[in-house]
This record gives structure tokens, sequence and C-alpha cells, in this order.
């Protein structure tokens, strides 16, 4: 009978806890909620009768930020305890759905030069806090399809190669930016930022798809391998004409860094 007793406490109390974050919203808009509080008002609403404020903080947890949770796929999501396929694919849902939104108002940025490709992730790059390695999909018409956010630790990011590429197919995406940021502020590419660069590209040509930027984020700075001419000699590389002054010219951009 007390268990019985406690869970409807424990419903009224969570009904309680969403109609504040109701009327919160009703009163004073979306943007006097943390994104923890976001994600647990929107998961109310695919779990209607579960407390949903600590599979909120595990998702945050678990990608980083609210645009890492609705940016995931269903499968990576359902990974977090309390995530089942109906929240899951509802999250997955919220994403697109802005998508769609704002190519139908015609709201979206076209994206279709290194610089456009900064001007889009500058202010979002500035949201993290720790680093982060962002895929930005671009149709032919250079409208953003997807963004798809990797998260990383205090330290560094681990790129999957193989996600980044299950998810270029995925959107059948004609052009691609990535981007990731150094939370040092130092965006010189280190050796790792290079060599990362570099599998890209190789990876990248045999598939049909441009790799239109890579671009390091920090202090109100970025570094862009296009602008660099980097990206060129890699895709030289790649065809195999490369020469010895292009690796020159790889150490003194590497060594100087170069702002966008």
């Amino acid at each position: 009978m007390s268990k019985i007793q406690d869970l409807k406490t424990d419903e009224q109390i969570h009904r309680g806890r969403r109609e504040k974050l109701r009327k919160r919203i009703a009163d004073y808009g979306l943007a006097t909620l943390n994104e923890t509080e976001v994600l647990e008002y929107a998961l109310g609403i695919a779990i209607p009768r579960m407390d949903t404020n600590p599979t909120a903080h595990r998702l945050i947890t678990s990608f980083g930020s609210l645009d890492g949770v609705i940016s995931a796929h269903p499968d990576k999501l359902k990974t977090v305890d309390g995530v089942g396929d109906q929240a899951a694919y509802f999250l997955y849902f919220l994403k697109q759905f802005v998508s769609y939104f704002m190519a139908t108002e015609k709201h979206e940025k076209k994206i279709e030069t290194p610089a456009s490709a900064c001007e889009y992730l500058r202010e979002i790059m500035k949201t993290y806090p720790t680093e982060h390695f962002i895929v930005l999909c671009l149709d032919k018409s250079g409208a953003v399809m997807l963004r798809q956010v990797i998260r990383g630790n205090l330290d560094s990011v681990h790129v999957d190669l193989r996600e980044i590429i299950e998810v270029i197919l995925r959107v059948h995406t004609a052009s691609v930016v990535f981007a990731h940021n150094h939370v040092d502020g130092n965006i010189n590419p280190s050796d790792a930022d290079m060599q990362m660069t570099r599998t890209l590209i190789n990876t990248l040509i045999p598939l049909g798809v441009n790799l239109l930027d890579h671009i390091i984020f920090g202090d109100n700075k970025e570094y862009s391998f296009a602008r660099s001419g980097i990206l060129e000699i890699f895709r030289r590389e790649h065809r195999a004409f490369a020469v010895l002054k292009d690796y020159e010219d790889i150490l003194i951009q590497k060594t100087v860094g170069d702002s966008v």
C-alpha cells in the first residue's frame, strides 16, 4: 500500500514541477530555462508519467549540450538510461523539425565559402566549454542539412572516422565543413589536427564529397585550413601532385598559424 501511495505522491511532484516549467515558458519564454530544464520539459512530452529530470542530466552529461543531444542519432540516444524508442525519436525529430522549418521559411543561411562557414559557426563554438568536433553537412546549394556534434573531453576530441562517414552518407551531403575548438585559445593546428585533416581528405575525395573547410576556433580567432592553403595541398597530395615546397608551406603555416 505504501508503495502505491509513494508512486502517486511521486507522480504529483513530477506533474507539479512540469506545470511550473510550463508556466515559466508561457509567462516568460523558453529563454528563461537552462538547457537541462528545456530538455527535461521536452522529455516530459514524450514520457509524461516519468521524472525526466535525471534523464535530462544524463543526456547532457553524455552529449555535452542540448545541441549535442538533439543532433545525436536515436541509436546513440537510446544508450542512455531512461531513453527508449519514443523519447529518442522525439528528440531527433525536434532537430529535424527546426531544420525543416528554417528551410521552409528560407531562414537557413547558405554556406558557400570558408568565410561564411566561420560566420555560421563562430557563435555556436563559443557555447562549448570543452573541446567539441562539429560536422556540418551541406546540400548542393550550400544549405545546412545537418549539424552533428561529437562531444570531447576537457583536453581533446576523439574523432571516430567511421561515425563521421556514417553521418555524411546518411544525409547524402554534397559538401561538408568540419570544426573544432581549442579551449586553451591556441588556434595553431596540432600534428593530430593535420593528420586528421589529411585522413578526412583522403576519405572524402573517393566518396565525391567536397571538404569545404576544417576550422579551429579559440579566443575569438579562427584558423581555416582552406584559407591557409593546406586543404589544397592535401588534395594535391591525394592526387600525387604535391611537391616539396608544398610541405615547406605546411610547416610554415603550422608554426605561424593563420587567422581568418
